[in-house]
């Protein structure tokens, strides 16, 4: 009996060790330059060939749209999506999410305007800066 108890004891060390790679690895993967950046004091950086996202709050519902109105041959926008909040009220708001890919290096600043298509004059803005490195 003590044989076998020290085979469960061996196979539950085990077991726990496996299950802490696997979350640090899976840890490790969510944290590449992918990660959602919202702060625009901050410097965002990534390497050539990386994908990077900015994330700003929104709320369609009143008119009003971000728009990246920066263009640069080297970050290439992929796409724009929108998440809403999950409160179940009707008109509150969410997340746009603007993915880019970097194709070459160098320093940049994404521009963003918060404002009604049918207006001149944008609510918001803000300025992301973007170093790429190779």
């Amino acid at each position: 009996m003590q044989g076998s108890q020290k085979e469960v004891d061996m196979n539950k060390i085990l077991f726990c060790s496996l299950s802490v790679i696997l979350f640090l690895l899976l840890i490790a993967g969510c944290s590449s330059s992918s990660a959602a950046n919202t702060d625009p004091d901050k410097i965002i950086r990534v390497k050539v060939g990386q994908e990077f996202t900015i994330v700003l709050t929104t709320n369609p519902t009143t008119g009003y749209d971000w728009e990246c109105t920066s263009i640069y041959e080297w970050i290439q926008p992929l796409n724009k999506t929108y998440q809403a909040d999950n409160t179940g009220l009707v008109g509150s708001g969410g997340t746009d999410t603007f993915r880019f890919k970097a194709h070459g290096q160098g320093k940049a600043a994404l521009d963003f305007v918060y404002k009604r298509s049918w207006e001149s004059t944008p609510l918001e803005q803000k300025s992301f800066t973007v170093e790429v490195s190779p």
